[in-house]
């Protein structure tokens, strides 16, 4: 299959992903036509000994089968040779993905997670609002975009995908006269963020803006390159584009899916897709018109987690 981050043809397929509870709840998964169903709790990776079979053969001799219903179990996951990202098979378009994204973190959205995952009571009042995580990330934005201030020259500015507008960082505010954010969501903006300067806006123009923000929005996408290709048309020729995704995939998921090891899930849930440093700088290499500029790997402090980030700044050419 082709990989929809970097269009490589060279992919290797295991049946290795798991719908998170919250996902099912919001997503329509019958539409996955890489499902894989089964009967029994677990997959079995060694034989039984040999007494335990012979008495498992008796048994089905003398009593009828009594088979339990077929549930959904496992989906195919495609890992990319040149990239390394790890996608689902099935490919789910933005309005498939609606369900989790237009009350995002919102009371509702925390109500019917809570209600099928109940661990996510204890992190949810700090995931994308704890003081560490707003400070840190903007300081870290801030930090690589001061370092690369010479390739900007004003305009305006998009944030796709900013939901509330807390993380525009503060280089944007000396930088550009005037912000929107572009969002999935019907998050209104934050009391913190500068009303004078920014707006949400629900239909943004083509070859307007000369820097595009896109944070922590290829890891929930059905397809990562499009929704990049859809962002770069809204710049201005020279325009700059900042992607910032976490680098999730480790080590020994990549050698797993190298070894074709099956043994232990991966969890599909608001994070469809995994990348390494890799990933992204191979995903604008393979569109026509992008160039990367710089890049950069560092961890964060969230306050309620530490995470791996990877930040790419890259310019139109045309």
């Amino acid at each position: 299959m082709t990989c929809r981050v970097c269009g490589n043809n060279d992919t290797t397929i295991l049946p290795v992903g798991k719908y998170a509870d919250f996902f099912l709840l919001r997503v329509d998964t019958s539409k996955d036509e890489f499902r894989l169903f089964s009967r029994i709790d677990l997959i079995r990776t060694r034989a039984a000994i040999l007494p335990i079979r012979a008495l498992r053969r008796i048994r089905r001799m003398l009593m009828p089968p009594m088979l339990k219903p077929a549930v959904p179990f496992r989906t195919d996951m495609q890992s990319c040779t040149l990239c390394h990202s790890i996608t689902p098979c099935h490919e789910y378009s933005a309005e498939d993905l609606l369900g989790l994204y237009r009350d995002y973190r919102s009371e509702t959205y925390n109500r019917d997670r809570i209600s099928v995952e109940p661990w996510y009571a204890q992190i949810v009042n700090d995931v994308g609002s704890h003081p560490l995580e707003i400070k840190n990330r903007n300081a870290a934005v801030d930090s690589f975009l001061n370092k690369n201030a010479s390739h900007f020259a004003g305009g305006s500015m998009i944030d796709y995908g900013g939901s509330d507008g807390r993380m525009i960082p503060s280089f944007a505010y000396n930088q550009f006269d005037s912000i929107f954010v572009y969002d999935a969501s019907g998050a209104p903006l934050h009391a913190s963020v500068d009303a004078r300067k920014v707006k949400k806006i629900a239909d943004p123009r083509a070859k307007t803006y000369s820097f595009l923000t896109c944070m922590h929005v290829l890891e929930h996408v059905g397809n990562p390159k499009a929704l990049v290709i859809e962002a770069a048309r809204l710049l201005a020729p020279g325009g700059l584009m900042y992607i910032e995704v976490p680098h999730e995939l480790t080590k020994i998921v990549r050698e797993d899916f190298e070894q074709r090891i099956i043994d232990t899930p991966i969890t599909i849930h608001e994070h469809i897709n995994l990348f390494d440093r890799s990933s992204v700088g191979a995903l604008i290499g393979s569109i026509d018109g992008l160039e990367l500029i710089d890049d950069a790997e560092d961890v964060v402090d969230l306050g309620w987690i530490s995470g791996l980030i990877g930040r790419f700044l890259v310019r139109k050419v045309k």
